[in-house]
């Protein structure tokens, strides 16, 4: 079993600070919506951003970043063959753990609602089974939710191919934990477990460095 562990995703409402800017209001109105209910987007919410947390809009606000990569974990052959697990840790400390048999909208705009009605309620279920639930909690607790092996993959990591990550350890249960955002490092302490492994010398968006480490997996325990 392999589990991904996201921390520290720029995954977060609309928080109070920003309720009351005039753009917040006119997406709120135009979404039928309270804005309180509304997940920070900065594709829309830019500006209001950076007037309540100024420098911090190139950063906050992308749930694109979590569509994108649970597209790809969930439709790799390691997730249909029940062997994946992802969890993803927010930056407010909110823990969502992913059903692998969930199968999220192709639409940005649908996953977006997806989330607003997760984060409002808490859970998501469908055909008799929990597929996206919440619960409160930091990014040890996240990681605790895996097994095996804990590997935190980073730019500011040891330089070592893709191949080498899995190579050690007893068993086949390994814990991958990557940020989950697109700039700057980790607000959470996850050098704590180490400083980490860097697969490539470029950095890389977090939903290729996930696919590489699902890949390698699926190679290294022969899941193909």
């Amino acid at each position: 079993m392999l589990t991904l562990v996201v921390v520290d995703a720029e995954l977060e409402l609309v928080p109070p600070e920003m309720l009351d800017d005039y753009s917040i209001r006119i997406q709120a109105k135009k979404r039928k919506k309270p804005a309180k209910r509304m997940i920070l987007d900065s594709n829309f919410m830019h500006g209001a951003i950076e007037r309540a947390f100024p420098g911090e809009s190139t950063r906050r606000g992308r749930p694109d970043i979590i569509f994108h990569l649970l597209q790809v974990a969930l439709e790799s052959i390691l997730s249909k063959r029940g062997q994946l697990t992802v969890i993803i840790h927010t930056r407010n400390d909110i823990i969502i753990s992913v059903n692998p048999r969930t199968r999220l909208p192709k639409s940005y705009n649908r996953f977006v609602g997806l989330m607003e009605d997760l984060f409002e309620k808490g859970i998501i279920s469908g055909q008799d089974e929990v597929l996206l639930k919440t619960e409160a909690g930091d990014w040890k607790h996240a990681i605790s939710l895996g097994s095996g092996q804990r590997i935190l993959l980073s730019p500011r990591g040891v330089n070592a191919g893709i191949r080498e990550i899995f190579r050690s350890g007893p068993g086949e249960d390994r814990t991958v934990v990557i940020g989950g955002f697109s700039q700057g490092d980790f607000l959470s302490d996850v050098y704590s477990l180490g400083s980490g492994i860097s697969i490539f010398p470029e950095e890389l968006t977090i939903w290729s460095v996930a696919m590489e480490a699902i890949c390698q997996y699926e190679r290294d325990f022969n899941i193909l």
